[in-house]
């Protein structure tokens, strides 16, 4: 993968973390319900076990390579969503509205909230410690850690296999942000044309597992509450919550 004074990309025809165990890797990316936890830490190992060195925790690449994964993934993503964007069946989205979504669905903020459903321990190790030893670290970091082990995915194995696997593990964020459903972007415009000022949305619940858990938030103004929701990841349960805040009261822009 290295020379000694380049970066040398691996190559989607090269298949490197396909080779001996490379086959269960794919076989959890093409797994129906796929287990992101688990993919991301074969996929560390293996990766240093090909290119770095064998056994260290985090991610075993230079801080250029990371964000030069960071900056391919980012474009990845951006065409997977905008892809399932042009091609939705039950509504034609003009630009203005497919620029909104995309723009809310790939950011750095919902990235973050994406990976506060993983396991803390497991998603770390997509942070190389030349990073992670640069102090706290916000949503800027843990949505670019998303971003460049899309990119490197795509390096090693193609499109199709990493559109497959984001459209199956964010399909819930995806859909939180459908236009006929964005409540949260009505209440923000509400109040900031009204008061000047946004809602705020507090966590009060997250129950079952680690790997699938449920969240459940209540959404405030001036601290009075306006309604309550739950839903599988942070953004279907805000999407509720100023869903039920929308039904309980008569709204008008």
């Amino acid at each position: 993968m290295r020379g000694d004074n380049n970066i040398i990309f691996p190559c989607p025809e090269q298949n490197n973390l396909t080779g001996q165990h490379g086959p269960y890797l794919l076989d959890l990316i093409r797994a129906r319900n796929p287990d992101i936890n688990q993919i991301i830490d074969i996929f560390v190992d293996q990766f240093n076990t090909v290119y770095g060195t064998t056994g260290v925790e985090s991610w075993d690449v230079t801080k250029e390579e990371w964000q030069r994964y960071e900056f391919l993934g980012d474009r990845v993503l951006n065409l997977i969503i905008v892809q399932n964007l042009f091609s939705m069946r039950d509504a034609i989205l003009d630009e203005g509205e497919m620029t909104r979504i995309l723009a809310r669905v790939v950011s750095n903020r919902a990235l973050d909230a994406y990976s506060q459903t993983l396991e803390k321990k497991i998603f770390d190790r997509l942070i190389p410690d030349i990073i992670r030893n640069q102090g706290a670290f916000g949503p800027r970091i843990t949505g670019g850690a998303f971003e460049a082990f899309v990119g490197c995915l795509y390096c090693e194995l193609g499109l199709d296999e990493v559109a497959g696997l984001v459209n199956t593990i964010l399909i819930p964020e995806f859909d939180a942000f459908s236009t006929d459903e964005n409540t949260v972007g009505y209440l923000q415009e509400y109040f900031q044309k009204q008061y000047n000022t946004l809602p705020d949305y507090r966590e009060i619940l997250r129950t079952g597992p680690e790997h699938k858990p449920k969240f459940t938030y209540q959404v405030f103004h001036s601290n009075r509450q306006l309604g309550e929701g739950s839903g599988e990841t942070i953004q279907a349960a805000k999407q509720a919550a100023a869903k039920d805040a929308l039904a309980k009261t008569e709204w008008k822009l």
